[in-house]
């Protein structure tokens, strides 16, 4: 697999980050970034009160900005899969590839954000909380298997937030991918000049609500075998490989 041309950027899900240094060093030689989004690691301290998935998209582009790069590959992860394709969608510009990792299509995607949005902050904190005081048993419930690095990985994850974010994360992404506008987005970004990677493990495909004419309209769809949803944690030598293969078609 080539180097590829464009920096890539990661952007993260509801919990955690993608800059850990293992996931990171898998990508090889080509440049890699993974900022925090919105009430995330360095930005914890951010107004979320009104958060919406634009605001971070808005996020995302001025950080391409700040790099100096043109254009980047963005590879975007669960609900930074559904902030990549209004990164796409509002500054093409910027985006030279977008690679959907099991973003979110549709409020079926964002079934545990539907029912985060809609607790009383205090259950959300308790929630968030009970994740914390076991976080071996928080990962492994997504098919994680455990062990040193995995084990720290989960608790970094969950200390990267506070249960607020969580909470207005999610109420931001119930209202985008429960619009019939988003879905259009999804399509316009498709039916557009800038290529569409789809990226799934193979134990949660099944599950990832794509559109019969997403699938048709990408430029490549890719499942990564022996992993479920969160396959950089287990096997980040094979999401990176995934990623830059997806990125070497044209």
């Amino acid at each position: 697999m080539s180097i590829p041309d464009k920096p890539i950027v990661l952007v993260h899900g509801l919990f955690g980050s993608l800059n850990d240094p293992k996931i990171l060093a898998a990508f090889g030689n080509a440049e890699i970034h993974a900022p925090d989004l919105i009430g995330y690691g360095r930005n914890r301290r951010a107004n979320t009160g009104s958060l919406t998935l634009l605001d971070q998209a808005r996020h995302i582009a001025d950080f391409i900005s700040g790099i100096g790069a043109c254009k980047v590959h963005l590879v975007g992860h669960s609900v930074g899969g559904a902030v990549s394709v209004l990164v796409a969608r509002h500054f093409p510009e910027l985006v030279e590839s977008l690679t959907s990792v099991e973003g979110n299509f549709t409020l079926k995607d964002a079934f545990w954000s539907g029912q985060i949005a809609v607790k009383p902050d205090d259950e959300v904190a308790r929630i968030v909380a009970g994740y914390e005081a076991d976080p071996d048993a928080w990962i492994a419930g997504a098919g994680v298997q455990i062990n040193e690095w995995t084990s720290s990985l989960a608790r970094a994850w969950l200390a990267n937030q506070p249960a607020s974010t969580i909470k207005a994360q999610a109420k931001a992404v119930v209202a985008t991918t429960g619009e019939a506008a988003y879905l259009d987005a999804v399509r316009s970004v498709l039916q557009s000049d800038i290529p569409v990677y789809l990226i799934a493990g193979r134990r949660s495909a099944e599950g990832w609500d794509v559109s019969d004419w997403a699938n048709d309209l990408c430029t490549a769809r890719l499942n990564i075998a022996d992993t479920g949803h969160l396959m950089m944690a287990e096997n980040p030598a094979a999401f990176a490989a995934a990623v830059l293969t997806c990125l070497s078609y044209r």
